[in-house]
């Protein structure tokens, strides 16, 4: 019996130091390699490992070579059953203030193991408060304004529904 919670034990220890000594930095880096085959770059940025994420500050955003947004924090939390994306102070570009709000003033993405299908977002910002839903095998994207403060630049996009509000739904 000694020898079984040794195993075990030592599996679960091993396990958590995994977790905490990854190379958090260089799965980062491997992201922005997917990401720059997309055309989507991210520069400028300062990165940070901590003990259970990955923390960066003063990112520029360009997409297909074009400036599209600065953002003051992103904040990535890995846990085995709960992960986090926390985006702080997102400031649009000048070029986009017809087709986007101005600013963001936080982005949360959460995936669970307890829904492993459908990752949720929440946020504030100029247009308002958002929550939304991606659906990963519908491959779907529904957004909720259920606070409305402006949205003049983004009303375009965006449907009336009697029950829900003001929704922006797609599919990628």
């Amino acid at each position: 019996m000694q020898m079984v919670k040794r195993i075990v034990g030592g599996f679960f220890l091993s396990l958590i130091l995994l977790w905490l000594l990854a190379p958090k930095v260089e799965l980062y880096y491997l992201l922005e390699k997917s990401l720059k085959e997309k055309q989507i770059i991210i520069s400028n940025e300062t990165i940070k490992d901590t003990w259970y994420g990955l923390k960066i500050e003063n990112a520029e955003l360009y997409v297909a070579g074009a400036k599209v947004a600065k953002v003051a924090e992103l904040e990535f939390n890995f846990f085995f059953f709960y992960n986090t994306l926390m985006i702080n102070e997102i400031k649009m570009d000048s070029s986009l203030s017809n087709m986007a709000p101005k600013e963001i003033n936080e982005l949360t993405a959460v995936y669970s193991i307890l829904d492993p299908l459908i990752i949720k977002l929440e946020g504030t910002g100029s247009f308002g408060v958002l929550n939304g839903t991606v659906a990963l095998i519908e491959k779907k994207i529904e957004i909720l304004f259920p606070v409305v403060k402006e949205l003049k630049t983004i009303k375009k996009f965006l449907k009336k529904d009697k029950e829900k509000g003001w929704v922006y739904e797609t599919n990628y």
